[in-house]
């Protein structure tokens, strides 16, 4: 049961960062805001982290599906 939840947090950490920052610039592209957050400034580690963000969340994902799935092992009687 254990690994059921740590495989649920890993995909919804995932959806997260995968998920949310393309809906929410999407939805202020539609409402006319031309830039809703400040982008990073162009040294450090946020600016290099900033492009991986979707792929760690699709990682993320497939991991936590990986876990969710994974069956018990079965005892030999």
């Amino acid at each position: 049961m254990q690994s059921k939840r740590w495989g649920l947090v890993f995909f919804v950490l995932g959806i997260f960062s995968m998920h949310v920052p393309v809906t929410l610039s999407f939805v202020w592209a539609l409402a006319g805001i031309p830039l809703a957050y400040p982008l990073p400034v162009n040294e450090g580690p946020l600016f290099i982290l900033s492009g991986y963000g979707l792929p760690i969340g699709a990682v993320l994902m497939v991991i936590g599906g990986l876990i969710y799935g994974r069956k018990p092992k079965e005892v030999i009687k």
